[in-house]
C-alpha cells in the first residue's frame, strides 16, 4: 500500500471524538501488521508497539490523534430533519449543502439543508446561521429516525477524496489521520535492528475536545521522549497577517515554550542531515496539539512537534501536499533510528 492509499484508507474511518473505539477493527486491519502489539485503554487511545528486541531499551513515543471533528444528534424533527451540535471545532461556514453520514444503528446519508438564494434576502445572504439552527435532511420519517439514530448519535462528513494537480490530495479527516499514516509508513520502513528503542505509536483519543487522550496515555506509558505529529495551517492568499508554510516546504518544526528545545534542535539537525525540507513554525504559546499535554505528563516528557501543512482545516475537504507527507514520514524514520537522541534522552 502506498502512503497516499494509507492516508485515504485511514481517513475514511469514522472516529468522531468520543467514538474512537468504533473504528478499531478497521484500524487494526490496516496497520496492525506493522507492529508487535496493539492495545486500547479505557479512554479509547489506540497504542501500537514495535519492539527493538533489546532489554531495557528506551521507550520512544510517536503521537498522532485518531479522533476527528464531527457532530452529534440533538433533536429529531418532523419531515426527516435532525438538528446537531458540534464535537470539536467544526467550520460552520461550509456546512450548507454539505454531505454527512449519521452513524446510527445503520449509516444514514444526509445533507445540510440550504436556503436557495432565490428565497433569501440580502440580509439573509450576509448572515451566518448558527449550527443549532441548521437542519440535516435525511428523507426518513421522524419515527424511523428516532429508532435508527437517537439523540447523541455521532455525525461525520461523508468520506469523499480527490487527487488534485501537483500531487495534492483533498478530503475529510486528514487532521490527524494523514499524520498517523505518515507515522506508520515511517515506522514500518525501519527494521527492528535499526531502531533506537522500543517504538510506541499512539493514535490518541479526544485531541479535538481537550487533548485528554494524550495526557492519560503519557501518564500510563511514561516514555523517555516523544515526537508529536499534527497538522498546521498552510499558506493561503487570505492569510496575510502571519507566516504560514507553503505547500512543498516540507515539515513544519515547532519552536515553542511547551516543547523541549534540545530535542527540537536535534530534530532540525536530522532534517538537515537527511536533506528533508523543513520550516520553523513559531508557536509562542499553545501549539494547539498534544505536545501541550505530553510535555507536562507524569514527571515531564521531552517532546518535539512536527507538523504537516494543511489547507481548509476542519472542513469536509481538507487539502494536503503528498510531497510534504513523504517528508514527514522520512522524519519519523530518522527520529526512531537516532542513536544520538536515544543517548541523550533515553535511560
Amino acid at each position: 500500500m502506498t502512503l497516499k492509499e494509507l492516508i485515504i484508507s485511514l481517513s475514511r474511518i469514522m472516529s468522531v471524538s468520543g467514538h474512537e473505539r468504533r473504528g478499531g477493527e478497521e484500524l487494526t486491519a490496516l496497520i496492525g501488521g506493522a507492529f508487535d502489539e496493539h492495545r486500547v485503554d479505557a479512554l479509547g487511545n489506540h497504542l501500537f508497539v514495535k519492539r527493538c528486541g533489546r532489554p531495557n531499551a528506551p521507550k520512544i513515543l510517536v503521537d498522532t490523534h485518531f479522533d476527528e471533528i464531527g457532530m452529534m444528534v440533538t433533536d429529531i424533527k418532523e419531515g426527516g430533519f435532525i438538528t446537531v451540535t458540534n464535537i470539536g471545532g467544526v467550520d460552520t461556514r461550509i456546512l450548507p449543502a454539505s454531505e454527512v453520514i449519521i452513524y446510527g444503528k445503520e449509516p444514514i446519508y444526509g445533507v445540510f439543508a440550504a436556503k436557495a438564494p432565490h428565497l433569501s434576502t440580502p440580509a439573509d445572504m450576509e448572515k451566518l446561521t448558527p449550527l443549532p439552527e441548521m437542519v440535516i435532511d435525511t428523507g426518513y420519517s421522524k419515527e424511523e429516525l428516532a429508532e435508527l439514530c437517537p439523540i447523541g448519535t455521532p455525525v461525520g462528513f461523508k468520506p469523499i477524496y480527490a487527487e488534485l494537480l501537483n500531487d495534492r490530495l483533498a478530503g475529510k479527516a486528514f487532521d490527524d489521520k494523514a499524520c498517523g499514516a505518515c507515522a506508520v509508513f515511517g515506522i514500518d520502513a525501519v527494521q527492528k535492528k535499526d531502531l533506537a528503542g522500543d517504538i510506541y505509536f499512539l493514535f490518541s483519543a479526544f485531541e479535538e475536545t481537550g487533548m485528554t487522550g494524550a495526557r492519560v496515555a503519557g501518564f500510563g506509558l511514561r516514555p523517555d521522549y516523544a515526537l508529536v505529529l499534527d497538522v498546521t495551517h498552510a499558506s493561503v492568499p487570505e492569510a496575510k497577517d502571519r507566516y504560514l508554510p507553503e505547500f512543498g516546504s516540507g515539515v513544519a518544526v515547532a519552536a515553542s515554550p511547551v516543547t523541549n528545545r534540545k530535542l527540537t534542535r536535534m530534530v532540525t539537525e536530522l532534517c538537515r542531515g537527511g536533506s528533508i525540507p523543513f520550516t520553523v513554525d513559531a508557536c509562542p504559546g499553545s501549539t494547539g496539539t498534544n505536545a501541550n499535554v505530553l510535555g507536562i505528563s507524569a514527571e515531564g516528557i521531552p517532546t518535539a512537534l512536527c507538523s504537516l501543512p494543511l489547507k481548509s482545516m476542519h472542513t469536509s475537504c481538507e487539502v494536503l501536499s503528498m510531497e510534504d507527507a513523504r517528508a514527514l514520514s522520512r522524519v519519523v524514520s530518522l527520529f526512531i533510528k537516532s542513536k544520538e537522541i536515544a543517548e541523550v534522552f533515553g535511560k
